[in-house]
């Protein structure tokens, strides 16, 4: 009687971990699952497509300053990281070089995925309609948004209609996952801080942003090189700042981790 208790115990044992774990799967992989069960909608062709693309471009400005190549910059782990904040004397705050920072990664991205985007755009028209599809256009126009816990691609002066189903889209509409909104807001933030007093404090900034780390990481010439990571997912934002540096022997050109 005992054996079979036990036996029962470790099978619900087994069956309760079974759950968990297909409930994390689900968790993960939830926006490809999606993509597997649900019809496939215009939308959802669109990010099949550029979803390669759009994942490049995010990580090469993530990594590089906001910027795919970036002009003012600064060697660091085999990146050019851009300047957002810089002058090249010593004693002196630095000068903002990104005051639009959002608006600046959002048109390095556009630029970096449009020649893609457009190839999907028209493969897109032609494949709906050879499916019975009213498809009409005017020029089409394509922009990216960078929101929060998103980035999202937008196809705009493309209509299209399936007459049986009633379906329409008067623009298609695409979203990435990724936290870069809360990266360019709070870097923006520090360079306000290194434009105007020199520095900032991470430690601060962690305070308010529990799931989030921030490295500041000081280089002999005087340079910091920020680096903000999302603890659970590891996604990062990389840039580069020199605001009222010191000339070498005041011993405070170490690398320090914070």
């Amino acid at each position: 009687m005992k054996k079979m208790q036990n036996k029962r115990g470790q099978l619900t044992l087994f069956i309760i971990m079974a759950i968990v774990i297909v409930a994390v799967l689900i968790i993960l992989f939830y926006p490809r699952l999606e993509r597997l069960f649900v019809p496939s909608t215009p939308p959802i062709q669109l990010g099949d497509c550029i979803d390669k693309k759009l994942e490049e471009a995010i990580e090469l400005v993530s990594k590089r300053g906001g910027s795919v190549n970036p002009v003012n910059s600064i060697m660091y782990n085999n990146n050019q990281i851009e300047y957002l904040c810089y002058t090249n004397e010593y004693y002196k705050t630095c000068a903002n070089q990104q005051p639009l920072l959002k608006q600046h990664v959002e048109r390095e991205i556009l630029d970096y995925i449009k020649p893609e985007a457009t190839k999907c755009v028209n493969d897109l028209r032609e494949d709906l309609r050879n499916k019975g599809w009213q498809v009409s256009s005017g020029g089409e126009d394509i922009s990216v948004s960078i929101l929060p816990n998103n980035v999202k691609v937008v196809v705009s002066g493309f209509s299209v209609v399936k007459g049986d189903a009633g379906e329409r889209y008067d623009k298609i509409e695409s979203s990435y996952k990724s936290r870069l909104y809360d990266f360019v807001m709070l870097s923006s933030s520090i360079l306000n801080w290194e434009a105007r007093y020199g520095d900032s404090d991470p430690l601060s900034y962690m305070v308010y942003y529990p799931s989030l780390k921030i490295q500041k990481l000081k280089q002999q010439d005087g340079s910091k090189i920020y680096i903000l990571t999302d603890l659970n997912t590891e996604e990062s934002f990389t840039f580069a700042s020199r605001s009222l540096s010191w000339p070498g022997g005041y011993g405070i050109g170490e690398k320090v981790r914070i």
